[in-house]
């Protein structure tokens, strides 16, 4: 079998030529232990002064600006909605228990000085409204303007300067935009949409490739984030031995090891596998052997995305069947994680998935009433 460059030089706006373009492998912080002391000299703000400020500098800079008011118009006094929607939202909704507590505890704080990450707050409050009350327009008009200022507002940044002061507002705004990607993926025109489009696939990327910045790393251990990397075991420094399985019904057993069997991986060292295949069957089988997936596998459940070689995302964005047969078992995973950006978004796209490959075999079967 030919392989192809792994590398993921062109996989997300995050590894754009900019100061976060110079990366490196993750270092093995597996079995670091968060201090909260490293921490005690900062304290998130009082959430009533940062939504003032918030307030004012939306108002300071003009949004948002509606040149025509209507009732389903989104205007600055819907803000405070959407700001204290997001802190005081209690159910499961914003990744990993530990992710949504550093989210809601830390991001407004973050927000007053980082403008990239309040549009990003504020695009990640009203579309969660928006799943719930579609009827609502305000919440679809509010998520796609904070969407769009958030996404401009972070790409500006990582060209210009990317540091320890604004570390966390970026790993914060990623976190929320990895969410956003696989949502927002599912409210594309299904009908319009091209077979091989997997931009969301780099939309989920941006994590890894930030903790790879050379000049970010001496931050890591230092970051409020640490407790969310470290629970995702995304920085083993390689994928590792495989846990016994406890969940032996999986369903998925036997799909894996035919899989493995037809892209022709190295079960016994994935990690020093050259195929493309290797690194996302070893994480799906990892994922195969849980008990169960929920809220608390959300982070393992990300690292397949984020250790996804460029060579594989171009076997999909080819409609090379077991990629998009291995991307599918994925999908289903996902799709057992009851939050609203992520179970029907992921069903969704594991169906699309499978239609494709139906059609295409379809396609292929010759016509025997000829």
């Amino acid at each position: 079998m030919k392989h192809e460059d792994c590398s993921e030089a062109s996989l997300s706006p995050v590894s754009t030529s900019s100061p976060a373009s110079s990366t490196s492998p993750l270092p093995d912080i597996s079995t670091v232990v968060f201090d909260s002391e490293r921490h005690s000299a900062v304290e998130p703000m009082p959430r009533e002064l940062a939504k003032a400020r918030i307030l004012m500098h939306l108002e300071l800079a003009n949004q948002p600006n509606n040149l025509k008011a209507s009732d389903d118009a989104y205007t600055r006094a819907d803000v405070p909605e959407l700001f204290d929607h997001f802190i005081d939202t209690a159910e499961a909704w914003a990744g990993s228990s530990e992710c949504q507590r550093v989210l809601q505890t830390w991001s407004p704080s973050l927000s007053v000085m980082h403008t990239f990450l309040l549009h990003g707050m504020l695009a990640f409050s009203a579309s969660h409204l928006q799943s719930f009350r579609p009827w609502e327009k305000k919440y679809g008009l509010a998520a796609a303007l904070h969407c769009g200022l958030s996404l401009q507002g972070f790409s500006a940044t990582l060209s210009q300067r990317v540091d320890h002061d604004n570390a966390d507002a970026l790993f914060a705004c990623c976190y929320l935009h990895t969410m956003l990607a696989l949502y927002n993926k599912s409210r594309c025109d299904q009908a319009s949409m091209v077979d091989n489009d997997f931009a969301w696939l780099r939309g989920m990327k941006g994590i890894p490739i930030l903790q790879r910045t050379n000049v970010l790393r001496p931050h890591l251990n230092h970051s409020i984030w640490l407790p969310v990397f470290v629970e995702t075991k995304a920085y083993s420094a390689e994928i590792g031995h495989l846990p016994t399985p406890t969940n032996e019904h999986s369903a998925a057993f036997p799909q894996i090891e035919i899989l493995r069997a037809q892209c022709q991986v190295n079960r016994l060292d994935p990690d020093n596998d050259e195929n493309p295949y290797a690194i996302p069957l070893a994480h799906l089988d990892r994922l195969s052997r849980l008990s169960s997936i929920g809220n608390g596998q959300i982070g393992m459940l990300m690292v397949f995305i984020g250790r996804m070689p460029e060579c594989f995302v171009a076997l999909l964005e080819r409609l090379d069947p077991l990629a998009m047969r291995i991307l599918a078992l994925w999908c289903d995973y996902a799709g057992q994680v009851e939050q609203w950006w992520c179970t029907g978004p992921a069903r969704q796209e594991a169906a699309r998935l499978r239609r494709i490959l139906q059609r295409r075999e379809t396609s292929k079967t010759p016509d025997t009433l000829a």
